[in-house]
């Protein structure tokens, strides 16, 4: 490995840990006033390891309930933790891996968890 890929995957690494606790200090925060969706993911160039300057952070909250989710998404967009926050029940993740669109599907294979557990 070249000392760039090292160094790319080293703040991958670090940049990874740190979006990890900064959910887990909200989940902490709002465990009290509300139920925990089941999972959040990771998704797209930053979940790929192929971001770049230009890339904002793509995240799937998956609970229950789409309202649950709903609000969850909107918590994570409000503390600065996701730009792109997609709601799904469970339902809906669940179905990813079969949908007819290569980009969902691509989306369930290369998703990573931040909360909860793996499909």
């Amino acid at each position: 490995m070249t000392s760039f890929a090292a160094l790319r995957a080293e703040r991958q690494k670090n940049w990874r840990a740190e979006l990890a606790q900064r959910l887990s200090l909200l989940v902490n925060e709002r465990r009290f006033v509300e139920p925990l969706p089941d999972q959040v993911w990771l998704f797209g160039s930053r979940a790929r390891g192929d971001w770049d300057g230009w890339s904002d952070t793509d995240l799937i909250v998956v609970a229950e309930e789409p309202g649950m989710a709903e609000r969850w998404a909107d918590h994570l967009m409000a503390a600065g933790l996701g730009a792109d926050v997609i709601a799904m029940n469970r339902e809906q993740w669940q179905a990813l891996p079969s949908h007819p669109s290569a980009i969902w599907r691509a989306v369930a294979e290369q998703a990573i968890p931040l909360l909860g557990q793996e499909p």
